[in-house]
């Protein structure tokens, strides 16, 4: 069976006679019969009733075009679908993302990303936390945004990774083990932390409080680097997530949670936008690629 005896089919089902579709297929009377007789000899049934006036669909016939209808409506779609990918040339995506994400995570998947699609022009932009990544897609300012869980926008969302919090320790704190802490040496432990409204600070303030104890930083400031440095220089530990981590100085020594805590880093557009064959192009990258890997 072949494509162009079901053209041919389809074509003489709706013209009602042979001479009216080969003019619209472009082709001879007799190549046109001869397609749709070799057509019934494969399937090994009747399709058209032939007379002087023209053709009719049999009872088979009529059952067998819907079927080849859909056909060739998929074969359209997979051209259209081939067709998006081959007008990707001189597309953009712009993205936002929060600092951890835009400093240790994009550069390398847009230059992985580029080495599938070197003609799109991926943009990247920094932005201090989670919210105002997010506005920023809402705002139609970014085609997408690499954001955490939950969103606070009615935004679509891919999971990317999930980013494990760890402590990091002054280094002239001593402690009996230093791999893992337990809850009663962390709340013995001057924390230092990000301010109340940043999003870190909210999911730390949780986890306290799901192990049963509240959550008082000795001290907040704004910066992921300041932080670390404090610590460097004695000031106190600090729970970050591992992307907020940028260097651990020497002497800092890093360990883990009681308990495991991360946050779930997605990428996210605007819910039921129309978005460009570019943007697509990079979703569909991001659902494939293992992070591991590149």
């Amino acid at each position: 069976m072949k494509l162009s005896q079901i053209k041919s089919f389809v074509t003489v089902a709706r013209c009602g006679t042979f001479s009216q579709a080969a003019i619209e297929l472009d082709l001879t009377q007799p190549t046109v019969s001869h397609a749709i007789a070799t057509l019934e000899n494969d399937l090994g049934i009747q399709l058209l009733f032939r007379g002087k006036k023209g053709v009719n669909l049999t009872p088979a016939g009529e059952s067998i075009l819907i079927y080849c209808y859909q056909t060739l409506e998929s074969i359209e779609k997979i051209r259209q679908e081939a067709n998006r990918y081959k007008s990707l040339d001189g597309g953009k995506v712009r993205i936002s993302a929060f600092r951890g994400a835009a400093a240790q995570l994009l550069p390398k998947i847009r230059a992985y990303f580029k080495t599938k699609y070197p003609q799109i022009d991926v943009k990247i932009t920094e932005e201090k936390d989670c919210p105002q990544v997010e506005q920023m897609v809402a705002d139609g300012k970014a085609d997408l945004g690499f954001t955490t869980l939950p969103t606070s926008k009615d935004l679509e969302t891919i999971e990317v990774m999930r980013d494990d919090y760890i402590v990091l320790l002054p280094p002239d704190l001593e402690l009996s083990n230093r791999a893992k802490l337990s809850w009663s040496q962390l709340i013995s432990i001057p924390i230092i932390s990000y301010p109340n409204q940043n999003s870190c600070f909210r999911e730390i303030k949780n986890y306290f409080k799901d192990g049963g104890y509240k959550f008082q930083p000795c001290e907040q400031v704004k910066e992921s680097d300041t932080i670390i440095n404090l610590v460097a220089t004695g000031s106190g530990a600090a729970i970050l997530p591992g992307l907020s981590v940028f260097h651990v100085p020497e002497g800092v020594n890093v360990c883990q949670l009681p308990r495991p805590l991360q946050r779930v880093v997605v990428a996210t557009t605007p819910k039921d936008a129309d978005l460009s064959h570019a943007v697509w192009a990079f979703l569909d990258f991001l659902k494939q690629i293992d992070l591991d890997q590149i």
